[in-house]
């Protein structure tokens, strides 16, 4: 079965006894917007840095719907997942710049790598 981000969260949630806070960083903020359906265990949600889609809205309409935004020119070719969905990632060379820019250049790189992909 292939679940998505949100429907995996989800699905580890149900298994969490007691209050939770759930937060998400840049595409994690709908990630957790998106898992706390119909779970009354979560208490609040936390947006660092993250998209806070309302009802009905994804993280690609908003990360284009501002002028200034810049998600859309750094994104490398989609990744075509199992079930027809498909994978979005930042190009390796913009990583830094676009995501990462507060941390060094080496741990970057680092981070540009971890994809689930590989």
């Amino acid at each position: 079965m292939n679940l998505s981000d949100a429907d995996y969260v989800a699905s580890v949630l149900q298994d969490i006894e007691g209050s939770i806070v759930l937060v998400g960083h840049s595409y994690g903020g709908a990630v957790v917007t998106n898992a706390v359906k119909d779970n009354e265990n979560v208490k609040a949600l936390v947006y660092i840095a993250a998209f806070a889609p309302d009802a009905g809205e994804t993280a690609v309409e908003l990360s284009g719907r501002y002028p200034g935004s810049t998600p859309g020119p750094t994104l490398a070719p989609p990744v075509d997942l199992p079930d027809g969905g498909k994978d979005l990632y930042i190009q390796q060379d913009k990583f830094h710049a676009q995501f990462a820019a507060d941390v060094p250049v080496n741990d970057a790189q680092l981070m540009s790598l971890c994809r689930k992909d590989f």
